[in-house]
């Protein structure tokens, strides 16, 4: 199965990222409410029998964290992935996507080569086809700005569907307490 690992926005800022207006182009498909999140380690495909300890090795990887840990959403949406992908810039979970990911590694190994960096963001819409140039700019820089409280991660089973992927909680795992 495909799995990640996910910090989860509050009700306040899901009520706010609801407001936000994106337009209606054509190629860009919006990513639905149930599915807004920050990937702090995409692990990829995964076998039944490591979802055990998968989750154990987060579980113990993150209860060393004083949690909550603050995520800032912003300051406005962006591009990447050469103009095909909208998102919010995620700030502050440098810390506990590194402790996932020294966590989960020995579980499953990072593919070969240099680990990707942590690029927080919570994606918005993706783009399919080609997108003007001027919904492009219309897109880029819509001020939003949001702070919420992570005080657990999740180990995600992502599933495809014909009305987008379905993410399924597989273990929950909470940061531990205030320090």
């Amino acid at each position: 199965m495909r799995t990640f690992v996910a910090a989860w926005p509050d009700e306040p800022t899901h009520r706010r990222l609801a407001a936000l207006e994106l337009g209606r182009e054509k190629n860009l498909r919006l990513v639905g409410p149930t599915r807004w999140h920050v990937t702090l380690r995409f692990l990829g495909e995964v076998g039944e029998e490591q979802v055990g300890p998968l989750g154990e090795a987060l579980v113990a990887g993150i209860a060393v964290l004083p949690g909550p840990v603050e995520c800032r959403l912003g300051p406005e949406t962006a591009w990447f992935s050469r103009v095909r992908v909208l998102q919010l810039p995620a700030h502050g979970l440098d810390d506990v996507a590194a402790a996932v990911r020294r966590a989960t590694a020995p579980v499953v190994a990072e593919p070969p080569g240099d680990a990707p960096r942590f690029n927080g963001h919570l994606t918005l819409a993706r783009v399919k086809g080609r997108l003007s140039a001027q919904a492009q700019r219309d897109l880029e820089g819509i001020p939003f700005a949001s702070t919420f409280g992570v005080a657990h991660v999740d180990l995600v089973a992502s599933a495809p569907s014909p009305h987008g992927h379905v993410y399924t909680t597989l273990v929950r795992a909470p940061l531990g307490h205030p320090a």
